[in-house]
């Protein structure tokens, strides 16, 4: 026979178990707190690093390009000493314009040259010569054995009389090329000796493949602008700050590929 417990006893048993539950709530969280990692710690922000301070710097705008442009250069002629010098003879002028004179006698023994012989067919017709990207082709002192240099050569002596100076220009934009001007710079660029576009093309084969040019090929100083005209020094002629039309010097500066050299700071 079960016997019933006294009244006393059971809620002294409750209680006890209110107690060992109320300790229970407070003692698990403890311990599950003992066991989970440690919050990571962000370092604090560097001083002064904050969303406005971190956006860019909004750029600089270019300065307008003047209407006109004209720098005063002492021309110089190619003649009589270098009839195929004119690439040599504009660089002069660059140098003087820049305070660095250098005689033309005396860059036309330091520009590079390519050694490769004139072979003629039976027409009188060049076959096959040098490249002028490697060299000065031909003689510069004899007007019918000699040719011309490009951009690069010239850009590599510039670079050995002003190191670090010389600036190949070739492919800029007509504006970079103005802006140069403006700056007060002038620049050497590749035309033809009628300062407008020809028809007179050549092909020959080089060392390193075939040449197509023209032996109007011509180099001159651009020493200003204005809104219908282009300036130049003109080796071919002596003349300085020669006006000729944009449209016609800037469509023979695109046949020759767009070639220009000038000295940065």
């Amino acid at each position: 026979m079960r016997t019933r417990r006294p009244r006393r006893a059971r809620l002294l048993a409750v209680l006890v178990l209110l107690i060992f539950a109320a300790g229970l709530r407070i003692f698990v969280p403890r311990v599950l707190d003992t066991l989970a990692p440690a919050p990571r710690l962000l370092p604090p922000p560097a001083s002064g690093s904050t969303k406005e301070t971190s956006k860019p710097k909004p750029s600089a705008k270019p300065k307008p390009l003047p209407a006109s442009a004209l720098i005063q250069v002492p021309p110089q002629s190619q003649y009589p000493q270098l009839p195929n010098g004119c690439e040599v003879t504009s660089l002069s002028m660059l140098l003087t314009a820049v305070g660095h004179p250098v005689n033309k006698m005396t860059l036309s023994r330091m520009i590079a040259y390519d050694p490769t012989p004139r072979v003629e067919d039976a027409q009188g017709r060049t076959v096959s010569w040098g490249n002028p990207n490697v060299g000065f082709v031909g003689s510069m002192t004899v007007w019918q054995n000699g040719f011309g240099v490009y951009h690069g050569p010239v850009t590599a002596l510039l670079n050995k009389i002003l190191p670090g100076r010389a600036v190949d220009m070739t492919g800029k934009p007509v504006s970079a090329l103005l802006r140069q001007v403006a700056d007060g710079i002038p620049v050497e660029i590749w035309v033809t000796t009628t300062l407008k576009p020809t028809n007179l093309w050549v092909t020959w084969q080089s060392p390193e493949g075939p040449v197509r040019t023209t032996y109007d090929e011509h180099a001159v100083l651009l020493v200003g602008y204005n809104k219908t005209d282009l300036f130049i020094n003109n080796p071919l002629n002596g003349e300085g700050a020669q006006a000729v039309p944009r449209q016609d010097l800037l469509g023979a500066w695109y046949q020759m590929g767009e070639q220009a050299v000038s000295v940065g700071p």
